[in-house]
């Protein structure tokens, strides 16, 4: 048993989708890094990148 988000279910062709018997709440997205990456150009782009990836799949 597990709770997903409705677009990952949707391409799962063998998962049996069922209302869960209590409410759900939200939930919040974080990304935590090591100080030392946080001014390193490739892990800047990484981050923007997963971004803007989430970004599109929310709209």
């Amino acid at each position: 048993m597990a709770v997903l988000p409705e677009r990952l279910v949707r391409r799962a062709e063998r998962l049996v989708v069922v209302e869960p018997p209590l409410a759900v709440a939200g939930f919040e997205m974080l990304m935590l890094w090591h100080e030392r990456w946080h001014r390193d150009p490739a892990h800047q782009w990484l981050r923007q990148f997963i971004v803007n990836s989430l970004e599109e799949q929310t709209c």
